[in-house]
This record gives C-alpha cells, structure tokens and sequence, in this order.
C-alpha cells in the first residue's frame, strides 16, 4: 500500500470520528484543574409557578441554551434577563456566567426528564465561583432558596 493511501485513510478516519462525536467540548483551567463541559444535561426550558400571596401568583422560567441562560420571572414582579455562560461543571453541577459584568452560579440537582432542582447564586467573580461549595438543602441566596422547575 503507498503512503498516500495510509494518510488519506487516517484522514478519513479522524474526519468521520469528529462528524459522529457527542460534541462534548471539554477544556482544562490550568489554575483550578477543574473539568470544563460545554454540554447541559438540562438544556431547553424549565418553569415554576408560586403563590406571592393569596392573589398574586408568580411564574419563573429558566431556558438553558449552549452558550447562555435566560431568567424571566412573569407576575408582579416581571423580570427577564440572559446571563452568559462561561462555565459548566458538569462532575459538579454548577453552572457560572456572567451578566453585566456580575457572576452567577446556577447550583443543579435531582435531575430527571421531567423536574431539575436549581438554586441562583451570585459571585464575586469567576475565581471565587469556581471554589463555591454546592450548597445545604437549606442554603438561600438573597431572593431565592431551591426550587423545583418542570419541563416545559
């Protein structure tokens, strides 16, 4: 067999093994070793609906995309607002953007089909969310605590 036969069939080879891959995009942070995933196991939309008071009820919609997430509260308070990703921590499910400058950790757990338990924390910055502990079943950020989101 000639060489260039032997190349142009590891060509071939690499090039369909890059077409038929996961698209599972991981990158190395030399600084905290920490395991970088760019796919979501909850991408698409979740939602929640709450009772503010005995009158006022109030719907929170979480969408994963790829690259980014967007929060929008509908109801008294409406709100709606994309943070950029920047991070994904699959091995621990924390999930860190950014929007206008500010950094937010998305904690995720009990993850099925149908429900996803999330809790949105802000940061100091990237470094400081990189190193947040995932949080007690109690812990609270300063609107929120756990919530349950459906599938939409």
């Amino acid at each position: 067999m000639n060489k260039s036969v032997i190349v142009m069939f590891f060509i071939s080879l690499f090039l369909w093994n890059c077409k038929n891959s996961t698209k599972k995009e991981i990158k190395v942070i030399s600084k905290s070793k920490e395991k970088v995933v760019n796919v979501n196991p909850v991408l698409g939309s979740w939602t929640r609906s709450f009772k503010m008071s005995e009158a006022l009820t109030a719907t929170v919609n979480y969408t994963f995309w790829k690259d980014s997430l967007r929060y929008e509260m509908l109801g008294p308070m409406n709100m709606k607002y994309t943070i950029k990703k920047d991070t994904f921590l699959i091995d621990k499910n924390k999930w860190i953007g950014t929007k206008d400058n500010e950094t937010y950790v998305v904690f995720i757990k009990n993850t099925t089909k149908e429900k996803v338990t999330l809790l949105k924390m802000k940061s100091k910055d990237l470094s400081t969310a990189l190193k947040m502990s995932f949080p007690s079943d109690s812990a609270r950020s300063k609107f929120s605590s756990w919530n349950t989101y459906n599938k939409k």
